[in-house]
């Protein structure tokens, strides 16, 4: 009698192979999932990290050639209004969750100079009085998206 040989598969064969194959699928979507998730995270970061930068360089922008500094005048306030050289007046609020700013040579109307992709929780200037031959200055301070964005500036004359 001729012994014939059964070719494929058996029970067990097909549950390990499912086992590893199902394993191997699991391992790639958790993978691809943390990659997305990731970028997603680090895009947000890199938003709140312009937007704060762009802040603090309107806020130097504002404080440089300031003749006269309105608020604060003594201690912390949660705006800032100076006057320049050239008699523009520069004010910088916080409104809800945006920064806005206004220019006495643009008219009244006060423009948001942060948009929806961040939220603002604080923004405070500190008055730095001047210290023996040393210059006041000011220091800013604005809380985006829980990141601190720190900004000091000394007042020439």
């Amino acid at each position: 009698m001729k012994n014939k040989r059964n070719k494929g598969f058996t029970l067990i064969e097909v549950i390990i192979y499912t086992a590893l194959f199902s394993l191997l699928i699991g391992t790639a979507f958790v993978s691809a999932f943390q990659l997305i998730d990731g970028s997603g995270k680090l895009s947000a970061k890199t938003v709140t990290e312009a937007e704060g930068n762009f802040v603090l360089r309107k806020i130097n922008w504002a404080l440089t050639g300031v003749k006269t500094i309105t608020t604060p005048s003594i201690g912390t306030a949660h705006n800032l209004v100076v006057t320049k050289y050239d008699n523009n007046q520069i004010d910088i609020q916080l409104v809800g969750t945006k920064i806005e700013i206004r220019e006495s040579d643009n008219g009244n109307a006060f423009i948001p100079i942060t948009t929806d992709n961040v939220e603002v929780s604080s923004l405070d200037f500190e008055y730095i009085p001047a210290s023996g031959s040393g210059p006041a200055g000011i220091a800013a301070t604005a809380i985006m998206n829980g990141t601190t964005f720190t900004i000091t500036k000394y007042l020439r004359k």
